[in-house]
Parts: structure tokens; sequence; C-alpha cells
């Protein structure tokens, strides 16, 4: 069995399957079918029923268990990094790690860079997988099937990470309608908005009033810990914590289920303490659904043996094309190269671009600008003198411009022409500025950059780890 980092990791046949046997477990007593196993429950933040539930199912499972909650009196106080840490469980003889951790992407890396498997038990503001599953557990248990709901989530829809992994979760289901109620500076990521809607060709409404006309209610606390720090955070978590708040009165002969993923916050109680008694309060038996659903899926981990990592192939930077004229002895001094690259048709003004991004320092190259072309009408045209560029220099080229192509020239002939096209994955080229991301150099823990290529045109990359979005015009370069 592989890692759990994300509910997109996960089918709805693999989600069901949880699901059910989750369900099951709740019936049985524990079954200590992993003696000697170990749990390793590493915690950088706060947690009560994610750790606890986690670390019970590991002991009705027979598992030992190591770690910490909070890194006060650990080695992550000196400045240990996150990939030390990581690997002194795995020496200890860890057989499974459940990662908490403020920076987002962290449990990807950490799954990157083990042998064995990682569970993702909240990473910042990004994913919440096993939460996730716990929550959809609670809908089938009480409803019979996640599909054809109408979905009211409530709140903290900008850094909550247990909403963004539900609705990952969600889009997996059929005819699933979604109110997101938050106000503007609070309302859900653009990116994750887009996903579902392209995933269930549905449309989400946003609104900042509570919508009462549906069958479940989820609601969120506001994090002040994803704030700001300073007085202008305090003032937006201030402003924004009295927003919404559920009652008995307000739920007077309403069927909708009310979920929340705890804690609620006691100053400024998103659902009142009157709701508890009420057969609408489906939250403490939703937290308590953790418990088995986390047995469930550290049973599944444990089963399985861990497939090898594989290498990350080097894929063809473009596309051959036909060689109509060997020769490149046009009326522009630019195509006499006798040898070197000729980089073609690039977009008119991005020619300076493409030198910039190339840095190829005291490399003699030239370069023509705004020249006609039968193509585009205009073009720019850059060449390399006794240089024939490498693929990461080509994904350079394809990061700036989607029109180029590429002229490998020998003995004055066009010895190689192709457009040049973006691999599925691109490493160490890209800086993702999230500045939450793991990746982020502030954060010095030395994670490489990796994107992976959503779409080609418009260029679309997604990171690796944050799994933020980001387009051509985003596009921050590493230095050479």
């Amino acid at each position: 069995m592989r890692s759990l980092i994300s509910i997109k990791d996960l089918s709805r046949e693999e989600v069901e399957a949880l699901i059910l046997e989750a369900l099951k477990r709740k019936t049985l007593p524990p079954s200590p079918s992993f003696s000697g196993k170990v749990l390793a429950s590493l915690f950088y933040e706060n947690s009560t029923r994610t750790r606890e539930s986690h670390e019970r199912a590991a002991s009705r499972l027979g598992m030992d268990g190591i770690g910490f909650s909070g890194t006060e009196g650990t080695s992550v106080k000196k400045g240990e990094p996150l990939a030390d840490t990581l690997r002194m469980y795995e020496g200890y003889g860890a057989d499974v790690v459940v990662l908490r951790h403020p920076l987002e992407g962290a449990a990807r890396y950490a799954a990157d860079i083990l042998r064995i498997p990682v569970i993702n038990a909240g990473d910042g503001a990004n994913a919440h997988p096993t939460q996730t599953l716990l929550d959809l557990m609670t809908i089938k248990e009480k409803v019979g099937s996640i599909d054809n709901l109408r979905i009211a989530l409530v709140g903290d829809l900008k850094y909550g990470r247990t909403v963004h992994s539900l609705v990952a979760g969600l889009s997996l289901f059929s005819n699933v309608q979604l109110w997101l109620v938050a106000p503007d500076a609070m309302q859900m990521p653009s990116h994750i908005v887009h996903d579902f809607e392209q995933a269930t060709s549905s449309t989400v409404m946003r609104t900042a009033n509570l919508q009462e006309d549906v069958d479940i209610f989820y609601m969120t606390r506001i994090q002040r810990e994803r704030f700001p720090k300073g007085p202008d955070g305090e003032y937006e978590f201030q402003k924004l914590s009295r927003l919404y708040h559920v009652n008995a009165a307000l739920l007077k002969d309403k069927k909708v289920g009310i979920m929340h993923p705890l804690p609620r916050y006691k100053h400024r109680l998103e659902i009142a303490l009157d709701v508890d008694a009420l057969p609408n309060a489906w939250y403490i038996g939703q937290a308590r659904n953790g418990l088995f659903m986390r047995e469930a899926l550290l049973s599944l981990v444990l089963s399985g043996t861990q497939p090898e990592k594989e290498a990350h192939k080097t894929e063809e930077a473009w596309h051959p094309l036909p060689i109509k004229n060997g020769k490149k002895m046009g009326e522009h001094m630019v195509y006499r190269l006798d040898n070197g690259t000729l980089i073609d048709h690039i977009d008119a003004g991005k020619g300076s671009s493409v030198l910039a991004v190339l840095g190829m320092g005291d490399v003699p190259f030239i370069y023509a600008r705004n020249i006609r072309s039968q193509r585009s009408g205009k073009k720019d045209v850059v060449g390399f003198t006794d240089r024939e560029l490498k693929p990461d220099e080509l994904n350079k080229i394809a990061l700036v411009t989607s029109s180029a192509t590429v002229n490998i020239i020998r003995d004055r002939s066009v010895y190689k022409k192709g457009k040049v096209v973006l691999p599925s994955v691109i490493d160490n080229i890209v800086f993702c500025q999230n500045p939450r991301c793991i990746t982020y150099k502030e954060h010095a823990e030395h994670a490489p950059q990796k994107f992976h290529v959503m779409s080609h045109e418009p260029l679309v990359l997604r990171c690796h780890y944050c799994e933020v979005p980001i387009k051509r015009e985003e596009i921050v370069l590493k230095e050479n």
C-alpha cells in the first residue's frame, strides 16, 4: 500500500472500500494483528483527535508507538531539518509515519525521501486526507449515500485544510452540490474550486450568508494560527470569528446534519452547546469515527508492500520536426551559424526573456528582434555559436514561449529540428512562490523544486508539494 498524502491519491472505489472496512471495524473488538510493528507519530503542531485516534488505532492493532506531540524538548528546536528527523525515526524501526507539519507539502516530501509509508495528518493549510475519509464515512453512515447531496461548507475556507480535502473527496461522487459560505477574505482558493468544477461539471455557489436549504452544514473554526502574526492579523481574526453561529433555535424543525472537524473555539462557539443534544449533531460521532477509519487505514497500509521508488526519467524536451531546408542561410545574419543552436519562431518581444532564462554567461549569442515571419507576422530569433542546448535548457525556453522551434546546426546544416515541449515533470528549474510551501527557501528545509505540467496551452504548472498552481506569467525561474 502506498502512502496517503492527499485524498486525490485515492479513487472512489478505494474510498468506499475504506469506509466499508472502517464501519466493519466499528462493530468488532480490537485485533492485535500487527504486534511488533511501530508507529512513528510526529506532530509538529498541536492536535488532540488526529493524534490520539491514530495512536489508539495503532494500539488496537497491537503496534508500539514512538514520536512526539509538539516540538518542545526535541532537536527541532535546535534547528534540525525535517529530513533528518524523519530518517532518524525510520532508522529506529518505524514501519509507518503519521506526520503533522505546519508547512504545506511536508508530508509529500516525507513520502519522497522515506522507504516506509507516510500518512498525512495535516500539512499547513493544504490537506488533511484522513479527516476527509472519516467525514465521508460519517455521511455514508448517517445518510446511506454520498451522492446527490447538498452541502454547505461554512467559515474558514481559505486556510481550512479539512475543507480543502473534503472538496477534493466530494468530487469523486455524483451530483454533489456545494455552497461555500464565507466572506470574500476567507473564501476557498480558486484552484480548489476549479478542480471540483472540472471533475464534476457542476457550479459551486459562493455566498457570505448561511445557506439553510441543504442536507449538511459543515462548520469550521476560524483558525488564528493561520492568520498573519501581529495586530493586523489579530484584527482580521477578531472580525471574522464572529460571523457564523449555529444554535438550537436556528435548527428548530430542520433535518440538516451538523458536522465539524473540531475543536470548536470556546470563546465564540461556531456551534452552540445546546445543539449537542439534538439528533442533528453528527460531530461527536464524526470524531469517534476517526478511530475506526484510521485503524482501517493503518491496517491497509501495513498489509501491503511499499513499492520501490521509480527513478525519474528525463523526457524528450521537444517534438521532432521535418527539416525542409537543411541550410539556415536566410537574409538575416542571425541565420548564419556554422555550428550551434538556433532558436526560431520565438514570440515577438520574448527573445530577451529567452536569453535571460538561459543565463548562458560568456557564450557568444546573436539576437534578432521583430523580424518578418510568414507564420506569425513577427518573431524573434536567438542563436548560440558552437553551443548545443541541453534538455534542462530547452525546458526553460518552453517556460517562456510556446511557439519556439530549435535547430541544432552542424557544419552549416540543420542536423536536428524540433518544437520545444515541456516534459510532464519539471525538476529544479521553477521556484514555488507559496511562502507556506516546504520548498520555500526561508524555511531552510532544502526540499527540491518540482512541478507537474497540468496544461501546456495555456501553460499551468502545479507544485508537487503544496499543490498550488502557477501560470506562465507567474513563473519564477531558478538562477543558474
